[in-house]
């Protein structure tokens, strides 16, 4: 799994969002350096932690798997996005797919 740079891709994701990570560390209940190791791509997380770094960093384990395997830019704003989808009301998601729906249309 290494080789994907799951590490690089979350220390990318958590500079997109503009946290350290002492801050993800303590969201996670771990070491600041242990962090480190994983975005250095020393160690790699299970399935588990990986679930919970991901909720610290506004994402979740769908979202991020598109997100390794995309350029790195596009990767980046595609999170950015979606985590702003998420906080839509369901209304302002109904209005946003309905606009969606009309831009592709044309």
């Amino acid at each position: 799994m290494s080789e994907l740079q799951i590490g690089g891709k979350l220390k990318t994701l958590r500079k997109a969002l503009n946290l350290s990570m002492e801050e993800v560390a303590e969201k996670v209940n771990l070491s600041q350096s242990y962090i480190s190791y994983i975005e250095k791509d020393r160690s790699v997380p299970n399935i588990v932690l990986l679930s919970k770094i991901l909720k610290a960093l506004e994402t979740d384990l769908v979202t991020f798997a598109v997100y390794i395997n995309e350029d790195q830019k596009q990767a980046e704003e595609l999170i950015l996005l979606t985590n702003k989808i998420k906080q839509l009301s369901p209304a302002e998601r109904t209005q946003l797919n309905s606009f969606l729906v009309f831009l592709k249309s044309l």
